[in-house]
This record gives structure tokens, C-alpha cells and sequence, in this order.
């Protein structure tokens, strides 16, 4: 288009890989439920417009309900908005075309009630709940066949359909966030990453969808008695804040990588259990070199963003199964099990090159040190606290013996 710079488009400067993922989601999102209308569900079909209304109001006040626990408005990332029970529901009470104008409004109010990311990943984010709506919308269709109310006997196949569609939702939720998180850049996606590796992710959001699985129960077999699980979602919203919450307080907001204190605790435990198996471990201690001079020169937030950049350039390097932490200021430590001393500085290297290749903000590059501590498959249990120390010697050395290098100690339990 003349005269429109593109690269100012946050979307245009993504991966061109990722941007074909999204953009099919969003196509394909518009379109799947219109080509699906006669394989949904549908359980309440003959009041469609009152019962789209109803899950339009409920996503409103979960929203609401999280602002009120979050003391207002909150511009930051957290997992679990619960905006996926209503899609959910949708797709259980409702043809698949209903699935656009409820997930569209209940996004679209969270944006204007201040839950924001990117444009781009906020509109991806809506379409591949409406896909997932989709997919649980067939699923269920196939386990009720033409009985259309969920609460219909015993309420068995109903309960089976909830969960069997839950899990469609789940299962394809996931698949395309996973899409996202990892087609696009490290440094860009980093929490999304952290979020779709935790458990409790996956726990939470298959709790906020059974919410809404009980919701469409409710309302098909006991109509407004829907109302009285106003105290399920309050409890629901407290559940979806506590992972955030304690995200925050394990790790640090500048650079993604854990507090000290939590690095510590996790990292004993590791060494233990690697005794336990017979496994070698080792600790890298890494500190950028001057950098109270570059921070001098640029000032402490620019500082900030190349502390960012580093603790990315680290963590591109080491496994997802390793344990980043900032220690301090300008110093990081990891945690690396079933690792042979040999392998951790090989990987400490890499990691010192990929820093002094990094384009930094300001001029000039940076230059990190690593000491390296190592025990081997064969010591059993050594102190962590000697570890520990051990690998503060070696950093201590690397610097002393001009910056910008690497030095390795083995441990032994004698």
C-alpha cells in the first residue's frame, strides 16, 4: 500500500512462518463454524439468541470478577482469563456460527476492560478458541447423537459428552498455541513458552472449562438455576490469579529467569534427585563483564533491556529442562543435570559467544565470564552450598584472568 510503512506493523516484522500460522487460524476460524453448522451440537437451539445473550453476560462478569480480585485494571499477561468456559459452553448449547459473535464480544470486552497483549496475538488467541470451540462442538455432537439435553437421565452421557468435548478443546487449544509459541522468536514468546510448560497451566484451564461444561449442563436441564454458580466463578477467578501471582513471585520481571531463592530451592532438589539416579550435574556462574560502565554510558534502562537480551541469549542455549536464575544485578546461574563437566563447558561457551555476538542497545558489545562447577555420575551427594562456592571461585578466576572466558572445577563428595 503506498505511502504505509509496514515494518511499523508489529505483525509484519514477526516470522513470515508464524504469520501464515495465524492468519490460517483467523481464516480458518471465520470459516469452520459457518461450514459446520449442521455437525455442532446445539443442545438449546430453539432459544439461541437468549442463551447467546447469557454467555455473553457470564464472560462479562468473569471479567469483571477478575478486575475486582485484581484490584482493578491489569495490563499484564496471566494464563488463565477464563474467556474459554463461555466458547466452551457455546460449543455445547449453541450452533458452531455462534461461536464468532460470542467469543468476539467476550474478547473484545476483556480488551476494553484492560486484559491486553499485542493486537495480533489477542485476535490469534480469540480465533483459536473458536477453532478449539469447533472441534469440542463435533465431538460432542458424535457422543449425544440426537439427544439434545445434556441432563437428559442420569445425566451420564451428558457428563461424558462434557468431558470427552473438554478435552477436544484442550487437545486443540493447546496444539495451536504451542503453534505460536514456537514458530515464532525465543526472545518474543519466552512467556509463553514458560506458561505452556507448567502443569498447572493445563489443570487450570481444564478446571475453567468444566466450569463451563456445568454451566451449559445447568442451563439445560435447570434453566436461571445457572445464576447460583456466580460463587463457582469467583472461586474459579481465584484460581486462574494464583498462577500469576506466584509467577511473579518466582521470577524476575526483567529477564524471565527465576529469583535466586526459588532457583536455589528447585536447583537443590535437582542435585538430589540427580544423586539419587547416579547422574553427573553441574552450576554455571556467569557475570557480564563492566557492565556498571555500560550502564554509566547508556543508563540503567537500556541497561534493563540488555539484561533481557542476555538472559535470552542464555537461555537459547541451554535446555528446557536446565535452571536459569538471575543471581544478582548483572549475574546468572544455571543448573544443569546429567551433565559431565566436559558438556557444561561446552555449553558455557556457547553461551559466552552467543553474548558477544548479540546485538545490544547502544554501542558496542558485551562480554560475559562463566565459572563452571561439575560433579561427576560417581560422587554421590555433595553440599550444594560447596557447589555453589565452587562455581563463585571459577567465575571469580575467569575474570581475574582477563574477562570474557571460561573456567571449570570437578567436585568430589570427599
Amino acid at each position: 500500500m503506498d505511502g504505509v510503512d509496514v515494518r511499523g506493523w508489529p505483525f509484519l516484522r514477526a516470522p513470515l512462518r508464524l504469520r501464515v500460522w495465524v492468519t490460517t487460524a483467523v481464516v480458518g476460524a471465520l470459516a469452520v463454524p459457518l461450514l459446520t453448522n449442521e455437525l455442532g451440537h446445539g443442545s438449546t437451539s430453539g432459544a439461541p439468541v437468549l442463551t447467546g445473550l447469557l454467555l455473553v453476560l457470564l464472560s462479562i462478569v468473569n471479567v469483571e470478577l477478575g478486575r475486582l480480585l485484581e484490584g482493578g485494571a491489569s495490563d499484564s499477561q496471566r494464563p488463565h482469563k477464563g474467556l474459554s468456559a463461555w466458547a466452551f459452553a457455546s460449543a455445547l448449547l449453541l450452533p458452531t456460527p455462534w461461536l464468532l459473535p460470542v467469543v468476539a464480544i467476550t474478547y473484545a470486552h476483556a480488551w476494553w476492560r484492560g486484559l491486553r497483549v499485542a493486537t495480533w496475538k489477542w485476535i490469534g488467541s480469540a480465533a483459536y478458541v473458536v477453532l478449539a470451540g469447533v472441534a469440542a462442538s463435533l465431538v460432542a455432537h458424535r457422543v449425544m447423537a440426537d439427544e439434545p439435553d445434556l441432563m437428559h437421565g442420569s445425566g451420564f452421557l451428558g457428563l461424558a459428552t462434557v468431558v470427552t468435548a473438554a478435552a477436544a478443546f484442550l487437545g486443540v487449544e493447546t496444539l495451536l498455541f504451542h503453534g505460536s509459541a514456537y514458530l515464532n522468536e525465543a526472545g518474543d514468546e519466552g512467556w509463553l513458552r514458560q506458561t505452556l510448560a507448567t502443569w498447572s497451566f493445563y489443570l487450570t484451564e481444564a478446571g475453567v472449562l468444566l466450569v463451563g461444561g456445568l454451566s451449559a449442563a445447568i442451563w439445560t436441564g435447570g434453566g436461571w438455576f445457572v445464576v447460583l454458580l456466580a460463587p463457582v466463578y469467583l472461586i474459579t477467578q481465584r484460581a486462574a490469579l494464583h498462577e500469576p501471582l506466584r509467577e511473579r513471585a518466582e521470577y524476575d520481571e526483567k529477564t524471565r529467569a527465576l529469583r535466586f531463592e526459588s532457583w536455589r530451592r528447585l536447583s537443590v532438589q535437582g542435585a538430589a534427585r540427580c544423586a539419587r539416579r547416579g547422574q553427573p550435574w553441574c552450576l554455571i556462574f556467569a557475570d557480564l563483564d563492566h557492565f556498571k560502565d555500560f550502564n554509566e554510558a547508556w543508563g540503567h534502562l537500556v541497561g534493563d533491556e540488555a539484561l533481557a537480551l542476555v538472559a535470552d541469549a542464555i537461555r537459547a542455549e541451554v535446555r528446557d529442562n536446565d535452571l536459569l536464575g538471575r543471581f544478582g544485578g548483572e549475574e546468572f546461574s544455571v543448573m544443569l543435570p546429567d551433565v559431565t563437566a566436559a558438556e557444561a563447558t561446552a555449553i558455557a561457551e556457547r553461551i559466552r559467544c552467543r553474548v558477544a555476538t548479540t546485538s545490544f542497545p547502544g554501542a558496542g558489545a558485551i562480554t560475559i565470564s562463566l565459572g563452571v562447577a561439575a560433579v561427576g555420575a560417581d560422587e554421590g551427594a555433595v553440599e550444594f552450598v560447596e557447589v555453589l562456592s565452587a562455581a563463585d571461585r571459577a567465575l571469580f578466576t575467569a575474570k581475574n584472568d582477563g574477562r570474557d572466558r571460561i573456567r571449570t572445577v570437578a567436585l568430589d563428595a570427599a
